[in-house]
């Protein structure tokens, strides 16, 4: 059974929250700070010059690669079809257009097709180069075409809006992500692929889901220091905000193959219905908003974080569901709103210390996140000597990542270079990336 997976990859289009370099050379941990107001409102309020400046403005050397790179660039489908036709790769895409301040070194490469082995030794299931495919490592925790919206709108792009207000913050943004990504075989599926077999006469379903979605965003928050209370040698500062977004593009797909097998448990022909739903402008909107509480401490020396997300949230999008069956044919396509409200905690931990040497100091930072399910970890380090800084560390989050950096000031400028990896979506290959800022401190 052989059926090209760029039909998934299509719906998955998206990018991904961008990250301080500095951030991105120390694994990926988040350190104290303003800019980490939209996980914790709390550090509206808190000293930008704590632990240093997260860095500059961030370039966007992705663009390099969407711009000239064969497998990743779609200008070559205008300037030059046959080159875009040879080497075009939509997984490869994807994934740089998902790090966009990132120049990816090795983008990853889609599987030509997904192949059903039948053999006297057994069943398998690889890619068109051989490489078998573990589906339960892959199963989506998400609702692929079932409705759930979902409540997790990080800003890729955001900008401060001068409020005038001591610890007021008002932010405008752009988020443009993806979510609910898996791949799920049907339980009489899993259980004969693991036994080695195929029945006979059986109706086999391997699910795909993905969704996308796209708009802009705006948070309102107001954080303060509180009083210092008597006889307690620390700071305390709380933090409130309502993040609310206006939604322009909106997918979520459900990609379902079948296969009846006959009566010598050998698969036959395969069919592929759909069940999508999507918004995009003219066709429809979303709108959405939740609330996040937030609470730093300064305590013998190191800080200490903690933010709650999703304490209410509510979020609708109108659009329209398409549903094909596996023979092509339109079962259903009608305007359709669905809609999500409710308590659905997001948890976001963080802590960063200073400890003295003789030569220089070094900065420590560790985070812990939980989100829709699943946890994330980053901790890092920064030696700092004079103008100089060195990085590194590690962290987790759909995979494991590594990051090392180095920057340096020249008075009020600033220059940080980062090499990072990541786990490519779907192939889980090792991708290496390069991201570069430049800062104004004063």
């Amino acid at each position: 059974m052989k059926r090209p997976t760029t039909i998934l990859l299509a719906l998955l289009l998206g990018a991904a929250f961008a990250q301080g370099v500095r951030s991105t050379g120390m694994g990926g941990v988040v350190l104290p700070g303003p800019w980490a107001a939209g996980l914790n409102p709390a550090y509206g309020a808190y000293p930008a010059d704590r632990y240093g400046a997260d860095g500059g403005v961030a370039l966007p050397l992705g663009l390099i690669n969407l711009a000239l790179r064969p497998s990743t660039s779609p200008v070559y489908y205008f300037t030059d079809p046959a080159t875009f036709k040879a080497n075009f790769d939509l997984l490869a895409f994807y994934d740089q257009l998902s790090h966009p301040f990132e120049l990816l070194v090795n983008p990853p490469s889609s599987p030509d097709e997904i192949v059903f082995h039948v053999s006297a030794d057994g069943v398998s299931i690889t890619d068109g180069a051989g490489h078998p495919f573990d589906l339960t490592a892959y199963e989506s925790s998400g609702s692929g075409g079932s409705g759930d919206a979902g409540t997790v709108r990080n800003p890729l792009l955001q900008f401060n809006v001068p409020a005038g207000i001591p610890g007021l913050r008002l932010a405008t943004g752009v988020f443009f992500e993806t979510g609910g990504f898996g791949v799920s075989p049907d339980d009489q599926l899993l259980a004969d692929l693991a036994n080695g077999s195929l029945q006979a006469n059986t109706t086999y379903t391997l699910d795909l889901t993905g969704r996308a979605a796209g708009g802009l965003t705006l948070d309102l928050g107001y954080a303060a220091g509180l009083p210092p209370i008597p006889g307690f040698d620390g700071a305390l500062y709380l933090g409130a905000q309502v993040q609310g977004f206006y939604g322009l593009y909106y997918s979520d797909a459900t990609l379902t193959a079948s296969t009846t097998t006959d009566a010598n448990g050998v698969p036959g022909p395969v069919g592929y219905a759909t069940d999508v739903f999507y918004v995009y402008p003219g066709s429809g909107y979303g709108a959405g908003a939740k609330l996040d509480f937030g609470l730093v401490l300064d305590y013998a020396g190191g800080t200490y974080g903690l933010g709650l997300r999703n304490l209410y949230t509510f979020e609708t999008w109108s659009g329209q569901r398409r549903i094909t069956d596996a023979s092509g044919n339109v079962v259903s396509d009608a305007p359709e709103t669905i809609t999500s409200s409710g308590f659905a905690p997001e948890v976001y931990a963080n802590a960063a210390y200073v400890q003295p040497l003789e030569v220089g100091d070094v900065l420590y930072g560790a985070d812990l996140g939980y989100a829709g399910g699943g946890v994330s970890a980053h901790a890092g380090l920064e030696y700092r000597y004079e103008i100089f800084r060195l990085r590194g560390g590690l962290g987790y989050e759909d995979g494991f990542r590594v990051g090392l950096g180095a920057g340096a000031l020249f008075g009020p400028a600033s220059l940080d270079l980062a090499l990072s990896t990541h786990s490519a979506p779907f192939t889980g290959q090792t991708v290496f990336g390069l991201a570069a800022s430049l800062g104004l401190h004063f």
